[in-house]
């Protein structure tokens, strides 16, 4: 047993040294991205998912507050969590014997994620006319948080932007647009120079060294119990049996790596990866789990009550259109690996 814990610190500590390389890269280029991007018009869907693909599920859940908000549409909200890697790349990375095996991953969940995120929108026009809609009437932006699991920050702007009182607008999530409702200029222009000076305090030392580091620490806690209880099930099972168990349920795989996806924790996109990496599950099953995995953004989905029937809608989307590239996949690689 001591061999196992040594291996699982080992492995762990690989991918801890991948992690932090990824997240502090994040955390560097996150203020240029914030300032640039910009979710409006037919660009949406594609810089969604470009986005996605970084390693970490921030911006899932970022997406999944701008859609609350109504700032982008559902087949880009859509197109994100199909395109989102989470930690997968960096597991895949750890281990140079199959670094290469995440790349096909990435590149089918992007084309699948783009796709889609043009072709919901296409069949929903209603609703995508109803963001734009709101877009063009509401002077709220935002700024992105990709290293952090946090929603995205509103801020004001300072142009003079027509406020739409119509229903549409006034139901909906724009808090810049409530703000005027409730509060004289004088008093939001006081609340925005102290969250400045607030956040111009704390934002450099968290940006760059508290929170890459917090993630990838957490990161490894996590890969080092997944790789314990790995480790010890190898040493008394055995590694061909396991495989072996797996390949004779090799119809069933990629339902049970769905399921093990649609968990909203980063601790799915490990399991599934370290399982593909042993040599247990296939490319299409490990694809599917992959596409339907999106972090922590179905907690957020279905915390509102307001938006509960439209999460579990977009959760059932999702499930099914996992599945179904699953087997497809599956079935194209004959229930086996790449062979790279």
């Amino acid at each position: 047993m001591g061999e196992v814990l040594l291996d699982a610190f080992i492995d762990s500590l690989k991918l801890f040294a991948v992690v932090a390389a990824f997240t502090f890269f994040i955390a560097l280029i996150e203020p240029k991205l914030s300032k640039v991007v910009k979710f409006k018009g037919k660009l949406a869907p594609l810089l969604g998912v470009s986005i996605s693909l970084l390693p970490q599920c921030g911006f899932s859940v970022v997406a999944t507050d701008l859609y609350q908000k109504r700032h982008i549409t559902v087949g880009t909200l859509i197109g994100v969590f199909i395109a989102t890697s989470d930690e997968a790349l960096p597991v895949f990375l750890s281990y140079p014997s199959k670094a290469l095996h995440i790349l096909p991953i990435l590149a089918i969940k992007f084309v699948i994620g783009l796709l889609l995120a043009y072709l919901i929108d296409f069949i929903l026009k209603d609703k995508r006319k109803s963001v734009e809609h709101h877009l063009s009437h509401c002077s709220e932006q935002y700024q992105i948080r990709l290293s952090h699991c946090e929603s995205a920050e509103l801020v004001a702007e300072n142009d003079n932007v027509d406020e739409c009182d119509c229903d549409e607008c006034r139901s909906s999530e724009c808090h810049h647009h409530n703000l005027n409702m409730q509060h004289s200029e004088g008093i939001l222009a006081d609340y925005a120079e102290k969250k400045r000076i607030q956040v111009a305090k704390k934002q450099k030392l968290d940006r760059f060294l508290i929170s890459p580091l917090s993630h990838s620490i957490e990161i490894f806690l996590y890969a080092f119990v997944i790789n314990i209880v790995f480790g010890t099930i190898l040493y008394y099972v055995g590694r061909e049996n396991i495989i072996e168990f797996l390949i004779s349920n090799k119809y069933l795989a990629p339902l049970f790596a769905v399921i093990i996806g649609a968990i909203p924790n980063c601790t799915s996109s490990i399991i599934l990866s370290e399982l593909y990496i042993m040599g247990g599950l296939g490319f299409g099953a490990t694809l599917g789990g992959l596409m339907i995995n999106a972090g922590l953004a179905f907690t957020l989905l279905f915390k509102k009550k307001k938006f509960l029937k439209e999460g579990l809608m977009i959760f059932a989307a999702m499930f099914f259109i996992s599945l179904a590239f699953s087997y497809v996949f599956s079935f194209a690689f004959s229930f086996g690996q790449l062979s790279i």
